[in-house]
């Protein structure tokens, strides 16, 4: 990613969990039942969903909320990272502000932590949103290439957690606002063509390393690589939003796992892959509509 520069903004929040300061956005609605959490993507940061909570807001009442993952953004943290971490994290964040059964979703990582979430602890989940969930039998690219080899990125990452347990690590990392960023990346998209424009400001694995510690993004790397799990298994109901530029993954592969879910919901939308970026608009139309269809 390139870097913006960031100031913390009046909607940022913090509570303690295991042994970590966990930060999360909050825009709240007028009905504490509707909630909706919003997670990120590797090396990425809550602030992917401001411009998402800011268009919810004109369109009802429900509460958005958008955590940085343990590791990840204000949520810094450098020891072993698993699923199980974020989860119990989630969970502890609806404790924390008093949900219930709130609708969780994501993008990429985030998806596929929320359909991850929504198999392992279906009692804690209403519903699904999945912006462009990454199952291994649809990745391509580089992450194609990684995945038979994953095993490799938590062992990589031992000695640097090791470093790191001895006060060998960065002070201070620098931190991304991706709202801001979205709105540069849009306008070089107008001048310089989407291809070219959306790789120069993602989807580079030296530049994200930049923003997080080297072992955790090793870690979060080998998640991306995972099952997410047995979605034929898939209780609550979801909404899942697939791009068509088949940049990291192939949409009629990702297509072929949903459909085999008759409660999730596919709509496919013109977008390499930041579904975020390149059509916030749409995505939130869809995504409103969905809640309320709730």
């Amino acid at each position: 990613m390139q870097s913006v520069a960031y100031t913390l903004p009046v909607d940022t929040e913090f509570f303690n969990h295991a042994g970590c300061r966990l930060c999360y956005r909050i825009r709240r609605g007028s009905d504490p039942a509707r909630a909706l959490i919003m997670l990120h993507g590797l090396a990425s940061n809550g602030t992917r969903w401001r411009e998402f909570a800011g268009l919810m807001a004109e369109r009802g009442d429900w509460t958005v909320i958008a955590p940085d993952l343990r590791g990840h953004g204000h949520s810094v943290y450098r020891g072993g990272l698993s699923v199980r971490h974020w989860i119990d994290d989630l969970k502890a964040l609806s404790a924390h502000l008093g949900l219930v059964r709130p609708v969780v979703g994501g993008h990429c990582l985030g998806a596929n932590l929320a359909l991850t979430m929504a198999l392992s602890e279906p009692g804690s989940v209403r519903g699904l949103v999945l912006v462009e969930p990454m199952f291994p039998g649809a990745l391509r690219g580089a992450l194609r290439v990684v995945r038979p080899v994953r095993w490799l990125l938590p062992i990589l990452a031992l000695p640097i957690r090791l470093l790191n347990a001895l006060g060998i690590y960065r002070r201070e990392l620098p931190l991304v606002d991706l709202t801001e960023l979205d709105q540069k990346t849009r306008k070089a998209m107008s001048e310089h063509g989407s291809h070219k424009a959306m790789l120069k400001r993602y989807a580079a694995p030296r530049k994200d390393m930049f923003y997080m510690p080297v072992a955790t993004y090793l870690q979060a790397l080998y998640q991306v690589l995972k099952s997410p799990g047995q979605i034929d298994d898939l209780a609550v109901p979801g909404l899942a939003l697939l791009s068509g530029g088949a940049l990291l993954a192939d949409p009629g592969r990702t297509r072929s796992v949903l459909e085999r879910i008759d409660r999730v919901k596919v709509v496919q939308l013109d977008a390499l892959h930041w579904i975020p970026t390149e059509r916030p608009e749409d995505m939130t139309e869809a995504i409103s509509a969905f809640l309320e269809s709730l």
